[in-house]
């Protein structure tokens, strides 16, 4: 299910947000944190598709700001292309959140229902497109297009990266595990040192034996990196 946070401190706004959202899509989940602090303790719990972030959260200067969290953000592992529009009182600091943040949208105080839905279907719809194929050199030195959506997990094997689809496999040579995950799209996940998954064709993870079954494959989780992929299967 896909899920919002809005991290604003002014209960009124955050609550009116959360009412037109939920009115306007049922099938969300909307989540309010009030400081960066209760914003990074709901993204421990759940996945989030979509932000809302005040830039002024609070009055104290030694206090993080929206444009603070919003840097954190785009530094957290699949999080790094997840739609934000900011939500300000003050038009002069938009710029410098559209530069450094590469926000989907921005809305000044006050806004309208009418603003706050296109913003929202405008940074929806661009999280939606389809992902661009990716030009990858394989270990015959040939490049190779391949699109994300057809793959299924990728495997690390010594100085090569395996890319299994569901038709067939790729071996690319020079990239790392780190590197090529950086090319993929958010969904795609590190579930262990070995091993990035496509999340949106897990069939399955047993949490007792801490395995995720996808196609005929059975992959381990690791350790470091189970809290991760429980939190994007909001378990």
């Amino acid at each position: 299910m896909f899920s919002v946070l809005i991290v604003e401190d002014d209960l009124i706004q955050s609550d009116t947000i959360k009412e037109l959202l939920s009115c306007r899509y049922p099938g969300w989940n909307v989540y309010i944190a009030r400081n960066s602090s209760e914003a990074e303790m709901l993204l421990n719990l759940h996945k989030i598709g979509l932000f809302l972030l005040d830039i002024e959260l609070s009055k104290e200067e030694t206090e993080p700001d929206g444009i603070d969290f919003g840097r954190k953000i785009r530094e957290m592992t699949g999080y790094k292309h997840i739609p934000v529009i900011f939500i300000t009182g003050m038009p002069d600091k938009v710029l410098k959140a559209l530069q450094e943040i590469h926000c989907a949208s921005y809305l000044v105080k006050p806004f309208s229902t009418k603003q706050l839905i296109e913003a929202v279907e405008y940074a929806t719809e661009t999280e939606t497109k389809t992902p661009e194929e990716l030009l990858l050199k394989d270990s015959s030195g040939v490049y190779q297009r391949v699109a994300p959506d057809s793959i299924l997990y990728l495997e690390s094997n010594g100085k090569n990266i395996i890319i299994h689809t569901e038709i067939y496999l790729i071996t690319i040579a020079n990239y790392s595990v780190t590197k090529i995950q950086q090319m993929l799209p958010d969904y795609f996940i590190r579930c262990h040192r070995k091993y990035i998954i496509n999340g949106r064709k897990i069939a399955s993870y047993d949490k007792s034996t801490q395995f995720i079954h996808i196609g005929k494959s059975s992959i381990p989780v690791g350790r470091k990196h189970k809290e991760e992929l429980e939190g994007f299967l909001n378990l």
